[in-house]
């Protein structure tokens, strides 16, 4: 048993990010909680240090991996199986971590971006209108996006035969 902190310092991947003031009464326990969100994907390690009069004290590293925190991968349809020019394109989310944006791509550009309402892990769906499109080849990719990263969707093809 040792004497208690007077402060506790606590550091992501090396990186302070939080400092507090504790009350030392020893021998009694301490206790410091550091609030931490909107981390991307990746690895975090996080130590802390427990500082007072007599010294430093280093914790035991905790190291934590985010794995989804950017959406989950949309998956596009269409419903142009007469192959005139007016068709619509959805966008599913089955489940998962949501987007607050989207961009869909028609041919490499930018069609329609409109913000998403998340509610993670519920699933989202949106639909956009393509109107009279000429004959040919279309090809359709959308990007999700939210604070944590962007996930882009399978590329899928329409035919406009008349």
């Amino acid at each position: 048993m040792g004497n208690n902190a007077t402060e506790y310092r606590l550091y992501e991947n090396g990186e302070l990010i939080d400092s507090q003031r504790l009350n030392a009464t020893t021998p009694s326990a301490q206790k410091a909680s550091t609030d931490v969100t909107g981390r991307a994907n990746g690895t975090y390690v996080y130590t802390c240090e427990l500082i007072n009069s007599k010294g430093t004290t280093e914790c035991q590293p905790l190291t934590v991996t985010v794995r989804d925190a950017a959406p989950a991968k949309p998956e596009l349809s269409h419903d142009n199986w007469d192959g005139d020019g007016n068709y619509t394109i959805t966008m599913n989310l089955w489940w998962g971590t949501n987007a607050t944006l989207y961009r869909l791509y028609e041919n490499g550009e930018v069609i329609d971006s409109q913000p998403l309402t998340p509610s993670s892990p519920n699933g989202q769906t949106t639909k956009v209108a393509i109107i009279d499109r000429a004959s040919g080849e279309y090809e359709y990719v959308v990007e999700w996006i939210n604070e944590s990263g962007t996930v882009t969707s399978e590329v899928i093809q329409v035919k406009v035969t008349r």
